[in-house]
């Protein structure tokens, strides 16, 4: 699905997280905020054909004069200027200060329903508490608030109470987003990538329930195929790259394919071809959705490729193919013979008191 983009205009590389997935880890730069000249000039450049920005990092929050940056974005001209945050920043009375200065809308990062899974995957306790209190000061404000949850090994069962969890809280849109294979999580992959075909059933369970809650959601960062009929709220994403099965897909212009890395581990046995699905979303809510940005080169050592045994496609619909390994081999039948040698006691014929 296509939307009109909003620019983003970087504040710096800097953040207060430590995210367990983070694909700017290892991105080359200054970690100190940018300057204010630097991003007043990115913000007029950003200006020429775009009426939206979002500011994000690192995390934007941590630059100090971040009220005057949003105020220079307003006198520019731009109609929405959102901030995509981790929230830890975002108290009431911060909120009231960027809201004055001109700030119409936040981004959110959620990884979980809870404050053991959330703070698991930021690396930092105490998160989850903080960003939940700033998406209650944001709402309080009247300032719409969408919120991105970043699909891994460790939340995916969990998504269904992340939907439960927002829809309560007044969020307006929730976005599930496939990680990038870069920095962090290229580093930790078979700790924090899932396997599409494990993760995928649980995330659309989610969507399905954000939506009987109200809750508009979105998907990025997953073939269409493996979306199967909810490929109605993909997000357009850069693309990626795409498996042998992708070559005959009448979506595949669509499609934003799969990481590079997810493919080399997994030679994309998932991925078959299907025919395209109109969508009609919400494009003023897609566009808040600015997603992760400039991320960190490809790892200078490949990902190894998957033993054999893991490669086994596990279809959207039907009963799931078991693995290889689970998979009883033919064996020659014992006879009755020699099941009375293996089990001895079993076969006494001799009369028992």
């Amino acid at each position: 699905m296509s939307a009109v983009q909003r620019a983003t205009v970087r504040l710096g590389l800097a953040c207060d997280n430590e995210c367990v997935f983070c694909g700017q880890s290892g991105v080359e730069g200054d970690r100190e905020p940018a300057p204010m000249d630097v991003v007043q000039r990115a913000l007029e450049a950003a200006r020429v054909g775009h009426d939206e920005v979002t500011l994000v990092g690192g995390e934007p929050t941590l630059h100090p004069e971040l009220p005057a940056v949003i105020e220079h974005a307003r006198a520019l001209g731009f109609r929405a200027i959102g901030l995509q945050t981790n929230g830890r920043r975002l108290a009431p009375s911060a909120v009231e200060l960027l809201q004055r200065a001109g700030l119409t809308d936040v981004h959110l990062s959620i990884h979980g329903g809870s404050a053991a899974a959330h703070d698991y995957h930021t690396g930092v306790p105490g998160s989850f508490v903080s960003v939940a209190l700033a998406l209650a000061a944001a709402r309080a404000a009247r300032l719409p608030v969408v919120v991105t949850t970043v699909l891994t090994r460790s939340n995916a069962r969990g998504l269904t109470e992340v939907a439960r969890w927002l829809a309560a809280r007044g969020a307006n849109a929730w976005c599930i987003a496939v990680p990038r294979t870069r920095g962090r999580a290229a580093e930790l992959f078979d700790r924090v990538v899932p396997r599409l075909g494990v993760a995928m059933p649980f995330a659309l369970h989610a969507v399905q329930t954000a939506e009987s809650l109200r809750l508009p959601t979105f998907v990025r960062g997953a073939p269409l195929c493996v979306l199967g009929p909810f490929a109605r709220v993909a997000i357009a994403d850069d693309s990626r790259a795409h498996g042998e099965a992708c070559n005959a897909c009448p979506a595949r212009a669509a499609c934003p394919g799969v990481e590079p890395e997810y493919l080399a581990r997994f030679a994309g046995d998932e991925l078959s071809p299907r025919e395209p699905i109109a969508a009609s979303p919400d494009a003023r809510l897609v566009r808040m959705f600015v997603g992760s940005g400039e991320v960190a080169p490809p790892r200078s050592s490949p990902i190894a490729e998957s033993p054999a045994r893991a490669r086994v496609a596990l279809p959207m619909a039907g009963k799931v193919r078991p693995a290889h390994a689970e998979v009883p081999r033919a064996v020659e039948k014992k006879t009755g013979a020699a099941l009375r040698e293996l089990f001895k006691d079993l076969y006494n014929d001799e009369p028992r008191d």
